[in-house]
């Protein structure tokens, strides 16, 4: 059964803080991404340029896509972004391709920043969050619950007890040990879409 539409319409309406790996610097910018207001957090679309140069933040949290729509752009030279200087939140989802070795090489060569994702639920809240040691996404058990059947992730979502774990479309591994950053809970390693993964071969007749 495909509970999404059933998931969807339970999205909560409060918007979640802003979890930053780092320190968190004094202006960060979210582009196309709603998160609660702060004094350090910015709201910006992508259409205003301007705004956000003016803004000069130091720091970006906007959803995958929209990252490299802004890395192509300065690739041709625009926009020029010489404050950013701590990292870039890259936000996806369940129906995204996970940031993949050439997404994170593609907004270094541009940003020349790190690249940290964090992957939304379908409530559009964060759900798990990479660490500055990069060894997987953290999950938040508040959020949701992660299991394994076969090779694709279900999630279970404390606010709907009542719907049985539900398809991510996602492959990954659950890793239970410690992380080296020192967080101890559950974390996603290796997320890949399963209509991108490689399919295992036929043994040989």
């Amino acid at each position: 059964m495909n509970l999404t539409p059933f998931l969807q319409r339970t999205r909560r309406p409060a918007l979640q803080s802003l979890f930053f790996p780092l320190s968190a610097p004094e202006r960060i910018a979210a582009i196309n991404a709603e998160f609660r207001a702060a004094a350090h957090l910015r709201h910006f679309s992508l259409a205003g340029v301007a705004e956000l140069q003016a803004w000069k933040p130091e720091a970006l949290v906007l959803p995958l896509g929209t990252a490299l729509t802004l890395a192509e752009h300065g690739l041709r030279g625009l926009p020029d972004l010489p404050s950013l200087s701590t990292a870039i939140v890259v936000l996806t989802s369940y129906d995204d391709t996970p940031v993949n070795a050439y997404h994170r090489d593609c907004l270094w060569r541009v940003f020349a920043v790190p690249v940290f994702e964090q992957l939304r639920g379908w409530d559009g809240n964060v759900i798990a969050r990479e660490c500055e040691v990069h060894d997987g996404l953290h999950v938040d058990e508040s959020l949701g619950r992660f299991s394994l059947e076969g090779n694709e992730l279900l999630v279970m979502q404390p606010f709907v007890p009542q719907a049985p774990p539900a398809r991510t479309g996602l492959s990954g591994e659950i890793v239970t040990a410690h992380c080296e950053c020192g967080a101890e809970t559950p974390r996603l390693c290796n997320l890949m879409r399963l209509d991108k993964a490689p399919k295992a071969s036929s043994a040989a007749a």
